[in-house]
C-alpha cells in the first residue's frame, strides 16, 4: 500500500532485486579476499556477484580471481554507499518536512496538548474520587469495577494510539485489529450489476472498519461496568446508612438512659436535702423547748426552798388535812407532764418546706 511505499522510499529500498541483494552483502578489504583460497573466492563470485561456471574456468591464475572479486566487492560497496546517501537525503527531506509542519500547526499542537493533559487530570481525579468512595464505602464489588474500567481504558487508549501511528510506522507493538475492509467501489459496482471486476483499479481500496468496531466493543463494555459500579456503591450506602442510624439510635437510647438516671440521682439529692432540712428544724425546736422549760423550773425550785423552810408547819397541816395534800401532789405531777406534752406537739410546716413538698409531687 501507499504506507509501505513511503517507508521503502524512507529506507532507500527502490523495490528492485539488485537493491535488497547488494544492500545485503557484507564487503571484504583487500587484506581478507588475498587471505582467501582460491576455491572460496569462486564460491563468493558465483553466489553473491553471479559468475558462471564458464566465466570462473577461464580464471586459472588466482591473481586473477582475487582482482575479479576486488573489482565486485569495490562495486558492491560503491552502491551500498549511494544507498545510504539517498537514505540520509531522503530522511533529511522528511524532517524537514516534519520541522515546517510542527512550525505551522504549533498553535494547534499546543492546543491538543492542553487537551490531552486536561483530559488526563480530569481522568485522574475521577478515578481517585471513586476510589475514596469505593474505601470510603467498603464495597468490594465496586473496587473490582473499578480496577476493570481501568483496564478497558488503558486498552482504548493502545488501540488508539496504535491506529495513529499506523499510519506512518510499523510496530509488532500494536493494538492486534481484526481486518475488516469495506471497499465502496466494490459495493457500488455490485450494486449496479458490474460485479467486482467492473470496480476498476478503485476497487482495491477499502476502509478498516476493524478498530471502530473494536472501540464500539470496549465503550459499550466499560459502560456496563460503570453501571455495576454504581449499583454497587448505591448498595453499600444503603447499608452505610442503615447502620449509621442504627449507631444513633444506639447513641440516643444510651443518653437517655444516662439522662433518667442523672434526674433520679437528682431527686435523691433533693430528698435528702429535704430530710436534712427537717430535722434541722425539728432540733431546733427541741432546743426551744428546753430552753422554755428550764427557766420554769427555776422559781419552781425557789418555792420548793421556801416550802422546806416551812416544813414543820406544812407537816401539820398535812397531817390535819389529808385532801388537800393529795390535790397539791397532783398538781405538781400536771406540772411535769405539761413541758412533755409541749415537746410532743408538731411544728408548722413552713413555706420551704411546701415548696419541696410540691416538686417531688412534680418529679
Amino acid at each position: 500500500g501507499i504506507k509501505s511505499s513511503i517507508l521503502n522510499w524512507i529506507n532507500g529500498e527502490d523495490g528492485s532485486t539488485t537493491t535488497s541483494s547488494t544492500s545485503s552483502i557484507k564487503t571484504l578489504s583487500m587484506v581478507e579476499i588475498y587471505d582467501m583460497r582460491a576455491r572460496d573466492i569462486k564460491r563468493r563470485l558465483a553466489r553473491q556477484h553471479g559468475y558462471g561456471a564458464d566465466e570462473l574456468v577461464k580464471m586459472i591464475d588466482k591473481k586473477d580471481l582475487v582482482n575479479a572479486l576486488a573489482f565486485e566487492e569495490h562495486k558492491a560497496e560503491q552502491k551500498e554507499q549511494e544507498r545510504m546517501k539517498r537514505i540520509a537525503l531522503r530522511r533529511g527531506i522528511i524532517t524537514a518536512l516534519v520541522c515546517v509542519i510542527l512550525v505551522m500547526f504549533k498553535g494547534l499542537l499546543v492546543h491538543a496538548f492542553e487537551v490531552a493533559s486536561i483530559n488526563f487530570v480530569v481522568y485522574t481525579d475521577k478515578k481517585k474520587y471513586e476510589w475514596s468512595r469505593c474505601r470510603e464505602l467498603g464495597s468490594i464489588k465496586a473496587l473490582f469495577g473499578l480496577f476493570l474500567t481501568v483496564f478497558v481504558n488503558s486498552l482504548q487508549l493502545w488501540l488508539s494510539v496504535s491506529v495513529l501511528l499506523s499510519w506512518v510506522m510499523k510496530s509488532e507493538y500494536f493494538f492486534p485489529v481484526p481486518h475488516i475492509p469495506i471497499r465502496p467501489a466494490a459495493l457500488l459496482a455490485s450494486a449496479s450489476g458490474a460485479g467486482a471486476s467492473g470496480a476498476g483499479p478503485l476497487g482495491q481500496y477499502g476502509l478498516n472498519v476493524g478498530p471502530m468496531a473494536i472501540s464500539w466493543l470496549f465503550r459499550f463494555v466499560n459502560g456496563r461496568i460503570e453501571q455495576f459500579m454504581g449499583k454497587a456503591l448505591l448498595d453499600a450506602q444503603k447499608h452505610v446508612r442503615k447502620q449509621q442510624k442504627a449507631a444513633r439510635k444506639e447513641e440516643e437510647r444510651k443518653e437517655e438512659e444516662i439522662l433518667r438516671k442523672e434526674r433520679k440521682a437528682a431527686r435523691r439529692a433533693r430528698r435528702a436535702e429535704r430530710e436534712l432540712r427537717k430535722q434541722q428544724a425539728a432540733a431546733t425546736s427541741s432546743k426551744n423547748v428546753d430552753d422554755d422549760s428550764h427557766g420554769k423550773e427555776t422559781p419552781k425550785a425557789y418555792n420548793d426552798n421556801a416550802s422546806s423552810c416551812g416544813s414543820g408547819t406544812d407537816d401539820k397541816e398535812k397531817v390535819m388535812n389529808p385532801q388537800q395534800s393529795s390535790k397539791e401532789k397532783q398538781n405538781h405531777q400536771e406540772q411535769q407532764i405539761l413541758p412533755e406534752k409541749h415537746e410532743k406537739t408538731p411544728q408548722p410546716t413552713t413555706n420551704m418546706d411546701l415548696n419541696f413538698t410540691g416538686m417531688d409531687e412534680l418529679d
